[in-house]
């Protein structure tokens, strides 16, 4: 008898462990299909394109924007960003309504002109990928105090995220732009983003 209700007892264990895992996978699937929530809206900001064009917080709103910090130089994670972003470019190319940003943290060696052929460079051609560049100062500015991102040791010290940004101009994720897993969430994301600006 004693072994008989050893093993009810843990059959009802197992039971109520298999419900709890269920209950907490449903869970996260659901939130997986919600829109992540707003960070912070960014401060206002004025730096130029590779193309010599003005560029502002303002010229964020109305899209959903990706953005990264990075330099044209390096040799560590940047190509691999590069790479990601380069994708997410291509596969959204029928898309006006995304764009992306790269925002170098090297602005003495990335003139508009070394920015310019490093866009050539990525296949860029057309206004829904810029590169930006602004003084050094500025940018430490927008990248700790605008976006929360560490901004020591430019340029080498810079953030691997890539920053999802809402048609506001409001901060809603961040990703690991060198994982590829990361990438996959953020592409399920920037769906349900264009889902909802157009709905």
């Amino acid at each position: 008898m004693r072994n008989i209700h050893t093993i009810s007892l843990v059959v009802v264990f197992i039971l109520l462990l298999a419900m709890g895992a269920t209950w907490v996978i449903k869970k996260a699937e659901q939130a997986n299909h919600l829109l992540p929530p707003v960070i912070r809206s960014l401060p206002y900001f004025q730096f130029n394109t590779h193309d010599g064009e003005s560029f502002t917080v303002n010229d964020l709103k109305d899209k959903i924007t990706v953005l990264d910090f990075m330099f044209t130089s390096c040799t560590g994670p940047c190509p691999i960003m590069a790479s990601n972003m380069r994708d997410l470019y291509n596969k959204y190319s029928s898309i006006p309504d995304v764009q992306f940003v790269s925002v170098t943290v090297d602005p003495d060696t990335d003139t508009e002109d070394v920015l310019s052929s490093y866009a050539v460079a990525n296949g860029v051609n057309d206004e829904r990928w810029k590169f930006i560049r602004s003084d050094i100062g500025s940018i430490k500015e927008l990248s700790r105090d605008g976006f929360m991102l560490f901004s020591d040791d430019l340029p080498v010290g810079h953030s691997v995220k890539f920053v999802l940004i809402d048609s506001k101009g409001q901060i809603r994720k961040y990703y690991d732009g060198t994982d590829e897993a990361s990438m996959a969430i953020l592409r399920m994301h920037l769906n349900l983003f264009l889902k909802a600006l157009h709905s």
